[in-house]
């Protein structure tokens, strides 16, 4: 079943409205035309019990702001890092928002933090969609992505990422929501236990950039190939570590071939709550929200305050910069007039 109802307006008037999918559980999400964006996600635990599991905003303004952190929105078209704000592409260079330090970050964020679409509604999803004229934002092409949530009756939320445009072009879409499954607001997240299936992620600079050379996982704090607490050595030195930020790092999945896989699990054990994640991209980026203020009043009455280390974004990508790393990082690209598909799902259990 699915609702529609007003959320607010955003500064300039703009009206932000609500889809609330909700299935026979009683299970259900919640999503803003702003950013095509999870507003909330209650999901039950291990007697049944609801809870908001995605942190989040009551107010829609508050989403527009990035020092915030991209709380639930899409991503476009370009998520997470272009070094030097620029990238040469079939022959051409293109330019892009420097709109972090010198590179541009989550494609500039206009695809965040814009009113979308409400194209299609059924009876268990909502697809939105966003035209992007050529030239935005530096990007080639007269774009369209479309995103398709689902939720199934076995507590599946399905997000299928389409893309059309009428010349080659580069797409890389994710979702930015933060998870803590406790449903606890006074709880962070680094006593959730993770998982994640790769033994490799991409180094970094000082500036986290990648620098196209891969790391090995084994052994070291980033190592999640055994499920562990988050908070276990999340303060640990690393080279690809910024002190006292924590994990903010991609990581590179086993399958390259574009087939759906398992990514990572995320658990709390006290309320009984799993989440599995699983995509066909080869990329997981683990950000636990260390560039958050510590001191907050900004967020929901359903979960309290987003503030540091009180979630953990599962973002299903292509690896950061793979724009300049071609040669050496797993790439697919947008065909004109072809479309370009990518899904990810976020399958909850309880027990």
């Amino acid at each position: 079943m699915v609702t529609k109802s007003v959320f607010g307006t955003l500064a300039d008037g703009a009206q932000i409205d609500l889809y609330k999918i909700t299935n026979k559980n009683g299970a259900s999400v919640s999503l803003q035309t702003l950013g095509a964006g999870i507003q909330s996600l209650y999901m039950p635990d291990k007697n049944g019990t609801l809870a908001d599991v995605v942190l989040g905003f009551d107010n829609p303004q508050d989403y527009t702001n990035p020092d915030l952190g991209y709380q639930g929105l899409v991503v476009g078209r370009w998520a997470n890092r272009i070094r030097d704000a620029k990238f040469t592409f079939n022959g051409k260079e293109y330019k892009t928002p420097m709109n972090q330090g010198s590179w541009t970050l989550h494609g500039g964020g206009r695809f965040s933090f814009t009113p979308w679409d409400a194209e299609e509604v059924g009876d268990d999803f909502v697809i939105f969609s966003r035209f992007s004229p050529d030239g935005e934002d530096g990007f080639g092409g007269n774009f369209t992505m479309k995103v398709k949530y689902t939720l199934t009756d076995e507590n599946v939320l399905r997000v299928e990422y389409t893309v059309l445009c009428d010349e080659d072009t580069v797409a890389n879409p994710t979702n930015h929501a933060y998870f803590n499954l406790s449903g606890n607001a006074d709880e962070d997240v680094q006593n959730h236990y993770l998982t994640i299936n790769a033994d490799y992620y991409t180094k970094t600079d000082a500036d986290q950039l990648p620098t196209g050379e891969l790391g090995e996982l084994k052994g070291t704090m980033m190592d999640f190939t055994q499920s562990r607490k988050i908070g276990e050595r999340i303060d640990e030195p690393f080279n690809d570590i910024i002190d006292g930020i924590g994990y903010d790092n991609n990581y590179c999945l086993y399958k390259k071939d574009f087939t759906m896989q398992p990514a990572a699990v995320l658990e709390h054990k006290e309320s009984g709550r799993r989440l599995e994640v699983y995509t066909d991209l080869p990329g997981i980026q683990l950000y636990c929200g260390g560039w958050l203020d510590k001191d907050s009043d900004y967020g929901k009455a359903s979960n309290g305050k987003v503030t540091f280390r009180r979630g953990a974004a599962l973002e299903t990508q292509f690896y950061p910069d793979t724009l300049h790393h071609t040669d050496k990082f797993p790439a697919k690209f947008v065909k004109a007039n072809e479309e370009f598909k990518t899904v990810t799902e976020f399958r909850f259990f309880a027990d």
